[in-house]
């Protein structure tokens, strides 16, 4: 009888040890997944006509980029994030997607919100050129900019080098004066003093930003380019 209730026992640990195993299921692996957008969709989806800007808030969930025209959204990790997508018209008219990645790396597409940036007209005021040569300190330079139907939310000696996001590294940026034509609705014109010494070249056109915390709107205002608004920042060598 012992023995019997022996291998009656050993046979029970062995069904329950195989039960256990049945009840784990397989842990889901993380595999990128892909969401695009194709060029001749983007008027259609995004209101943009021709993409020229993307911007991912968190890339440790989502990475973005242009190829092609086509716009790719790559997932790299879970989690929520938005991706902003800006026009070639001054990188002002604008989308933002809403989106999340699941623990398995599948792209949720959740919102696509359309805006035309270029209600607001924010726009460099003035032809400028920021000139320099890489490792001498530049002589301060001033822009103006100037936005309607929207308002600045600034201090004077503000620190706005993240405006600049083609700006050369080394050179920094600081509004030093504020205009409001029209006081009731605050300030539309900030003037911008650059400054410091470049670490690299560049003859880009100007691009800035402003994020939405600065700009009187649930969105970042992307300004409109200008041909005769540039960086002229050159080489040591080529001032010998």
């Amino acid at each position: 009888m012992k023995k019997n209730n022996f291998l009656f026992s050993v046979i029970a640990l062995i069904l329950l040890i195989i039960s256990a195993c049945d009840d784990q299921s397989p842990q889901e692996i993380f595999n990128a997944s892909e969401y695009r957008i194709k060029y001749e969709e983007t008027l259609e989806i995004l209101n943009i006509e021709n993409p020229q800007h993307v911007h991912s808030v968190n890339i440790g969930v989502v990475i973005v980029k242009i190829e092609n025209g086509d716009i790719i959204i790559t997932s790299v990790g879970e989690g929520r994030t938005d991706v902003y997508i800006g026009d070639s018209i001054g990188l002002s008219n604008q989308a933002r997607i809403n989106i999340s990645v699941d623990g398995t790396g599948r792209i949720i597409v959740e919102t696509i919100m359309k805006y035309d940036g270029r209600a607001v007209n924010p726009n460099i005021k003035y032809a400028v050129t920021i000139n320099g040569s890489v490792g001498s300190e530049i002589t301060q330079t001033r822009i103006d900019l100037q936005m309607n139907g929207t308002h600045f939310i600034v201090t004077e000696d503000m620190d706005v080098t993240s405006w600049f996001i083609n700006l050369p590294s080394g050179l920094s940026a600081r509004i030093f004066d504020i205009f409001a034509s029209n006081p009731e609705r605050g300030p539309n014109e900030v003037y911008i003093l650059i400054f410091g010494i470049p670490l690299s070249t560049s003859s880009d056109i100007i691009k800035i930003i402003v994020p939405r915390i600065n700009a009187g709107r649930n969105w970042d205002v992307y300004f409109n380019t200008r041909y005769d608004a540039i960086y002229n920042i050159t080489s040591t060598f080529e001032h010998e």
